[in-house]
């Protein structure tokens, strides 16, 4: 990834937060549903780099 969105550095943020003080704070700091921080915690493996939004479009259509 070229260059490190703002986007991606708030949920940097949010991802140490809620590593530190749990899911449920997280939420209620950022104001963002607990669903959507557990989405970005399975995705995230310490880089920003893997907070990119990826495209969900398929590969082909058989």
């Amino acid at each position: 990834m070229n260059s490190i969105t703002q986007d991606m550095k708030f949920r940097q943020s949010l991802m140490n937060y809620a590593k530190k003080y749990g899911v449920s704070r997280a939420s209620r700091k950022y104001n963002k549903s607990r669903s959507y921080i557990y989405f970005w915690l399975k995705r995230w493996d310490g880089s920003v780099e893997s907070l990119a939004v990826k495209s969900r479009r398929p590969h082909h259509h058989p």
